[in-house]
Parts: structure tokens; C-alpha cells; sequence
């Protein structure tokens, strides 16, 4: 069987998504196997980027393709990279909705080329969202975000060069966290569903 998958992987360009969708719901394990393999790592790598818990991610990708299995007459699905993106983002959504997870606003600092010019435009807009709201914060607490995010500088060399321990390094990223939190909820949710979850 591996043969064969490794085979098919070679052609990828020669299976229609169609093709692929068909002998899925026919029930074919082969094809079944070769779409696990070659979408479950691009899937849990866009669920690990948010959600930042491996087990987790796993837990989703593997309730995905079981779903995909014993449903795999009832899915609607023309394109499956798409289908496959959109249904892991809906998992990732509940899971952030049921547990409450916190979001670290920091990843939304991290570039990422080759955006379009709609995620181009929500990304400028968070951003500067984020700005007025780090401007709110107490001087010292401020100073010390921005080196931490935005110089990347390690906690350990924000100590040293602010006179100050670690331990209130750590103290003030905490309060920016907190107060910045509650302001880019909204916004910080369907940013990185976009940034993570378009295929």
C-alpha cells in the first residue's frame, strides 16, 4: 500500500479533486490513506500556529478525518484543500468558543508574506488598532512589551538593560496582556482564522 501512496503523491497534478472526492465516497482506503497523509501536517501546522497545544491539535485532525471517513457520502465537497481548511478552522473556532482560550495577541506581530490584498488590509488594520492600544498603557509596561514583542528581545535582556528583575519583566507583560486582551478579542479571532485557515 505504501507504494501506491507514494505513487499517487508523485501525481498529485494528474487526480481532479473530483476523482479523489469520488473514490473517497466509494469507499476507497488507498485514496482515503493519500489525503490524510498529504493534508493532515498542512492542517495541524495552521491549528498549532493558534492554538499552540499539540495534543489538542491532534485530537482535532484526527476527529477531521474520522468525520471525513464515516461521512464520506453525506460531505458536499467540490474542493477538497478548501473543504479540508475550512472544516479544521471550525474545529479550532468551537474549540476557542467551548474553553475560552486565550489568544496571544503577539502572533498577530509575526510577518507573513504573500497575504492577499483583503488579509493585507485586516492585518493593517489590527495593527493599528494594537498600537493605540499598547500607546495606553503605563510607561514602564509599555517600554517593556515593545521589547519583548516587537524587538524580540528575551526577558533576561529586557532585565538587564531596564536595571529591573525577570520577574518583573514578567510582571509587566502580564498587565499589557491582560489590558490588551479584552480590546483586540474581536478583531484577533477572525484575523488569525483568516491568516491560518486559508488554503
Amino acid at each position: 500500500m505504501d507504494l501506491i501512496i507514494e505513487a499517487m503523491s508523485k501525481q498529485t497534478n494528474q487526480f481532479s479533486d473530483q476523482y479523489l472526492v469520488s473514490k473517497l465516497q466509494s469507499a476507497d482506503t488507498e485514496v482515503f490513506e493519500w489525503i490524510y497523509k498529504k493534508y493532515a501536517p498542512e492542517l495541524y501546522h495552521a491549528a498549532f500556529n493558534l492554538l499552540r497545544n499539540k495534543e489538542v491539535c491532534e485530537d482535532l485532525i484526527h476527529d477531521l478525518f474520522v468525520d471525513l471517513w464515516v461521512k464520506r457520502s453525506a460531505h458536499n465537497i467540490t474542493v477538497l484543500k478548501p473543504y479540508l481548511f475550512v472544516a479544521i478552522r471550525n474545529r479550532v473556532l468551537m474549540h476557542l468558543r467551548s474553553t475560552k482560550t486565550a489568544i496571544d495577541i503577539s502572533i498577530l506581530e509575526m510577518p507573513d508574506q504573500g497575504l492577499s490584498p483583503e488579509r493585507q488590509l485586516s492585518e493593517k488594520e489590527i495593527i493599528q488598532i494594537s498600537g493605540r492600544e499598547i500607546s495606553k498603557l503605563p510607561k514602564k509596561c509599555r517600554e517593556i512589551y515593545q521589547l519583548s514583542r516587537l524587538e524580540q528581545r528575551s526577558h533576561k535582556e529586557i532585565a538587564l538593560l531596564k536595571g529591573i528583575t525577570i520577574k518583573t519583566v514578567e510582571n509587566q507583560i502580564t498587565i499589557a496582556l491582560r489590558r490588551l486582551r479584552p480590546a483586540l478579542k474581536d478583531y484577533t479571532t477572525i484575523l488569525l482564522l483568516l491568516k491560518y485557515f486559508t488554503s
